[in-house]
């Protein structure tokens, strides 16, 4: 009867530990502005400074002339060995006209536009020539070994 229980046990211990290391890990990158914050900035009347102080400092601001702020915000959630998969993802642009008050807002749509920059596959070329394992394994052992000049400083 106890070997049943202790059986038994160990079974659900180990089902349970084995269920735990398949509870999702969530990861959250960059700003994920909440809806209640977007509503506290007016169009026309809030300032930079009020903007920052409730959406906090943008993720990228425009290349250009700096008066386009991003804030741009991702969660994932991972299971064991899967691939990442994306539960939220939000862009807010905030552009300010000359004064540094807001022009508008608005919410983009990151699937529809965001371009893929698919990663170029070149090499740069380096002088001189590739070693290969064994050259790199025995390329000292025929060099001698030099000297520094603090060496016979202190010998003395």
């Amino acid at each position: 009867m106890r070997k049943t229980h202790a059986t038994a046990l160990l079974t659900f211990g180990l089902l349970a530990l084995g269920l735990t290391g398949c509870s999702p890990i969530v990861a959250q990158r960059g700003n994920l502005v909440e809806d209640s914050r977007l509503t506290q900035i007016q169009t026309g009347q809030t300032t930079r400074e009020q903007v920052q102080y409730v959406l906090g400092t943008p993720t990228s601001t425009g290349v250009i002339d700096g008066s386009t702020w991003y804030y741009i915000g991702r969660r994932t959630e991972q299971t064991a060995f899967l691939d990442p998969e994306v539960t939220a993802e939000r862009i807010i642009r905030v552009r300010f006209d000359e004064g540094g008050t807001v022009q508008e807002i608005k919410e983009l749509d990151g699937a529809a536009e965001a371009a893929y920059v698919e990663p170029v596959a070149r090499v740069t070329p380096t002088v001189g020539h590739d070693l290969n394992f064994f050259e790199q394994l025995l390329g000292n052992l025929s060099k001698p070994a030099r000297k520094k000049k603090d060496d016979k400083k202190k010998k003395k």
